[in-house]
């Protein structure tokens, strides 16, 4: 698997046609599998399941229509994007357990940073307890899948501005209950949380 990391945001429906050039590649057995770690200016974009009335206010940042799965999400500066160009056909074909392995492999990595997370029943992703119980969502996943080729991903709230979320409910939620490293308390260094990211894509993919 190659693993491609950018440092400087990237356009999204750029981004969008690069993936899906690279899973066409994948399909025919011209390429091999890519993780694909970016971030993108600061845009909303819409999945597959979406609800018009999550949307709440689009004035200041775009919203693109995509192809991936779930509903309304927020992407910026701040914000590791992690796409996955996994061949399934040479896996394990079963997208509910891919899905549950990307959940694993996000609390592995916040592990690493000593933040204790878990994946609950009701929503794909990752969340975190704060002291008030409740829980707050720092990491989101959504996929597709082409002749068992999967593209999109998930993300991981760094530091990014989560004023933004009140734009949309985040995956049908509250914005109010999103988070990141930053909010968290945690300062982090982005190339520290790369290499976390990059060794344990290693250990789950390869």
């Amino acid at each position: 698997m190659e693993i491609k990391i950018d440092n400087i945001a990237q356009d999204y429906l750029k981004s969008l046609k690069y993936m899906e050039n690279r899973v066409n590649e994948i399909i025919k057995n011209q390429n091999e599998e890519l993780a694909w770690l970016l971030s993108h200016p600061a845009i909303y974009t819409s999945g597959s399941t979406d609800h018009k009335s999550d949307l709440l206010n689009n004035n200041k940042i775009p919203v693109i229509k995509t192809n991936r799965g779930g509903k309304y999400t927020y992407h910026g500066p701040g914000q590791r994007v992690v796409y996955l160009m996994i061949n399934l056909n040479n896996r394990k074909k079963d997208i509910k357990f891919f899905v549950n392995q990307l959940e694993k492999l996000i609390i592995e990595i916040l592990s690493n940073f000593h933040i204790v997370a878990e994946a609950i029943p009701d929503h794909h992703g990752v969340f975190v307890k704060k002291d008030n119980g409740q829980l707050y969502k720092i990491a989101s996943i959504g996929l597709k899948v082409k002749k068992w080729v999967t593209y999109h991903g998930f993300s991981i709230n760094i530091n990014p501005d989560l004023s933004h979320y009140e734009g949309i409910k985040p995956c049908g939620m509250s914005s109010k209950f999103v988070t990141s490293f930053s909010d968290l308390g945690y300062n982090i260094k982005s190339k520290e949380i790369d290499k976390t990211i990059e060794k344990t894509l290693v250990k789950y993919f390869n």
